[in-house]
């Protein structure tokens, strides 16, 4: 089995404020530690299942040098660098392709927009105030599993806030859904334990590769499977509200890219892997100074 995992920051195991969430944060460090033991719990209960298993983790937050590769299970190797349009145009998904079986996103955390939802955002919370997808509001979460289904690669597990759940569930109702807190605002939560939230991760991670042997991942569109691949029909358009009109201004000097209103773009492609990439590169160039961690 080859898992391929994506990793955000904001739903891992006890963060729930910006000062844990970039290198020059003083709870930066701890945070760091407490997200690998996420992953690596994910990756261990897939053993339990497939001592062969290999996995790519995919390091999706910020300066996207969170996990710990010193501490990393050694069944994995990690995708490390920010994420600007030359290094990983897919940002998060950069590393896919078609030979892995299913996917597992570890430590995400609920669009911009939701209500109380800790550390709540879409990609660039400066930026970005709503992004849709062929008409639809969607998180980064529901992005990536559209990029995935590009390469017919299912969503298995989700771990993340409580505040998350919710929105998977609109769009996938399969998947297992590992909570690392609940939510109580935008900066709080009740946490579990480390202790807790790995067994439940290892136990998650461990089910999903039991149904997935059970019963395998579909190898053609429409056919029946126990994770579904997320299915947009061609073409695929995507929406992006920005907080100010120069930000849309500035998206919008990209080719393929169309100012529709004020504070409005549209891109549209045929795939959602095209579609995302012209966005990515447009919001790269849409920031006035290059922030770190996408360098």
């Amino acid at each position: 089995m080859k898992v391929f995992i994506i990793v955000d920051m904001e739903g891992a195991t006890g963060v729930v404020h910006p000062d844990q969430l970039m290198p020059d944060a003083r709870g930066y460090a701890e945070a760091q530690k407490l997200l690998t033991a996420d992953v690596n719990a994910a990756i261990e209960g897939v053993l339990e299942v497939d001592g062969g298993a290999t996995f790519l983790v995919a390091d999706g937050h910020g300066p996207m040098r969170n996990v710990l590769l010193k501490d990393l299970n050694n069944a994995a190797e990690l995708v490390i660098g920010g994420a600007n349009a030359f290094n990983k145009p897919l940002c998060q998904v950069e590393g896919i392709d078609d030979s892995f079986d299913i996917a597992f996103m570890i430590g995400f955390h609920s669009k911009a927009g939701t209500p109380s939802g800790v550390l709540a955002h879409t990609y660039v919370g400066s930026l970005i105030r709503n992004l849709r997808l062929n008409s639809r509001t969607v998180g980064e979460a529901e992005m990536n599993a559209a990029v995935l289904a590009d390469f017919n690669v299912p969503v298995a597990l989700i771990v993340g806030n409580s505040d998350l759940e919710p929105e998977v569930r609109e769009w996938n109702t399969t998947c297992e859904f590992v909570s690392t807190k609940s939510t109580l605002g935008p900066t709080a939560a009740i946490c579990k334990t480390p202790g807790t939230t790995q067994a439940l991760i290892r136990n998650a991670a461990k089910t999903a590769a039991e149904k997935f042997i059970a019963e395998p991942k579909a190898s053609a569109p429409n056919t029946a499977s126990i994770y579904s691949v997320y299915r947009l029909t061609s073409p695929v358009v995507i929406e992006v509200d920005t907080y100010r009109r120069e930000q849309a201004q500035r998206l919008a000097q990209r080719e393929s890219v169309t100012l529709v209103s004020d504070s409005t773009i549209t891109i549209t492609a045929a795939t959602s892997t095209e579609a995302f990439k012209t966005m990515w590169s447009s919001i790269a160039q849409a920031l006035q100074e290059i922030p770190n961690w996408l360098t």
